[in-house]
């Protein structure tokens, strides 16, 4: 009778702690899930608001984006019977990790008006359970890197993207936003995820006419009124439909090197900007980004180029067709991998122009868009002849722009326009580059990080 009532002891007891056990297991597998439900609707919630800060978006935040770094917007995943403050201390949603990352904290903030979110089923109890998305513009104090290795963690400069990295200077850059994203569910198990993000990097106008190396521009000394060479960073963008408002001047001539300019008129502000280091763009890295959208320039015009093994002839070439009337026309990324050479008479082009090596014009064109080339840049027009280029030109190395009086009445004029270059980066793939309202793509995603709460 003994034996019988350990032997059912020790089978309770077993029992007992097979029931712990399974009830331990099944604990743990709901916390996993809800670990994973937590992490994804938090993750749910970064990429609503990614999509939103296109500007092409339907529901497009852009116009609302922060613009200064003591501005923080959010969006916001509320209902009527669990109202979301991020703001409110009180609130079970207070943004406590907002100190961290600015010091002063909301004391010192611009909370710009909340935006809803505005997902299927928002408001409702099938609603994905993210609460928030904070946008910030970043600096080294909030991400707690020291970007320059200055040794100083600077709180006051936006940190920039240039396509390969993070850094203070906004030159060919674009701002960095932070979008952090908490997320709650019924069981009250919390999340907060942070991404870093930043519209993709591309053709910043520096001046109507910027390289890397010295530049020398010469006229026609007995043509001063008006001169027969002229470089000119005013931006001659006409506004109206189809084209942002007209930017403020542009240096008409921005150069790594000296500049020598004769019986030319260069204007711009300031006129002319010499010895710029380190210089902000850089041409091979632009031409690596645009490259893989552009067409080959034999295939855009085949009947007008040659190719002798090591450079391109066009000549009589349409690199894209410019607008005309009620015509928008045709913007055409065109790459040549070996320098070219444009000569002879009826070149035209409107686009994106990329050439790996160096770019020598010695016939007339007439070019709407952006060059961009990763050498040498000479333009020497044909007696009385004439080279036109509205937009913005980018060398490496030195540039020469010559029509001396030896060339009769020829001309060359270079004229920064804004419209234009807009409208050749948004045909790029690139965006609008005046703005965030404008850019037509979401931001791209640098980095991914979880934060304890």
């Amino acid at each position: 009778m003994l034996l019988a009532l350990i032997v059912i002891l020790i089978i309770s007891g077993l029992a007992v702690s097979l029931v712990l056990l399974t009830d331990s297991q099944v604990r743990l597998g709901q916390t996993a899930q809800a670990q994973g439900r937590v992490f994804y609707a938090a993750l749910a919630g970064l990429e609503e608001v990614r999509g939103r800060m296109s500007g092409s978006a339907p529901d497009t935040i852009a116009p609302s984006l922060p613009t200064s770094i003591s501005q923080v917007l959010y969006i916001v995943n509320s209902s009527s019977s669990d109202p979301v403050q991020p703001t409110n201390l009180a609130s079970p949603y207070y943004d406590s990790e907002y100190s961290t990352e600015f010091p002063g904290g909301f004391a010192s903030a611009s909370v710009l008006p909340y935006i809803n979110s505005d997902q299927p089923g928002v408001g409702t109890s099938t609603a994905i359970p993210y609460k928030w998305v904070r946008i910030t513009l970043m600096t080294e104090a909030s991400a707690h890197r020291d970007i320059n290795q200055d040794g100083v963690l600077n709180s006051t400069a936006p940190i920039y993207w240039d396509g390969t990295q993070q850094n203070l200077s906004s030159a060919g850059g674009t701002l960095v936003f932070v979008l952090t994203a908490l997320a709650v569910d019924s069981t009250k198990v919390m999340k907060i995820l942070q991404t870093e993000t930043a519209r993709e990097a591309g053709f910043t106008p520096l001046a109507a006419l910027a390289s890397g190396g010295s530049i020398t521009v010469t006229g026609n000394s007995s043509m001063t009124n008006p001169s027969n060479v002229i470089v000119n960073g005013h931006d001659n963008n006409p506004g109206g439909a189809g084209c942002p408002p007209p930017v403020s001047p542009l240096p008409g001539i921005l150069a790594g090197g000296i500049i020598s300019s004769s019986a030319a008129s260069v204007t711009g502000n300031p006129p002319m900007q010499s010895s710029v280091t380190p210089f902000p763009q850089s041409a091979a890295t632009l031409i690596s980004l645009y490259q893989p959208s552009a067409t080959a320039i034999t295939s855009v015009d085949p009947g007008h180029v040659t190719f002798n093994g090591t450079s391109y002839t066009a000549s009589g070439t349409t690199l894209g067709i410019p607008p005309s009337g009620e015509s928008s026309g045709t913007v055409q990324v065109v790459y040549a991998d070996h320098p070219l050479t444009i000569t002879g008479s009826g070149n035209t082009g409107y686009g994106l122009l990329l050439v790996n090596g160096n770019l020598s014009v010695t016939g007339n064109l007439n070019y709407q868009g952006v060059m961009i080339a990763s050498g040498q840049i000479n333009f020497t027009p044909p007696f009385s002849g004439d080279i036109a280029v509205t937009g913005s030109v980018l060398g490496a190395g030195s540039a020469v722009f010559s029509a001396p009086a030896s060339l009769g009445n020829a001309t060359i004029n270079v004229l920064f326009n804004s419209c234009v270059v807009a409208q050749v980066r948004q045909g790029a793939g690139g965006g609008i580059s005046s703005g965030w309202s404008s850019s037509t793509i979401s931001p791209q995603v640098l980095s991914y990080r979880e934060l304890s709460y």
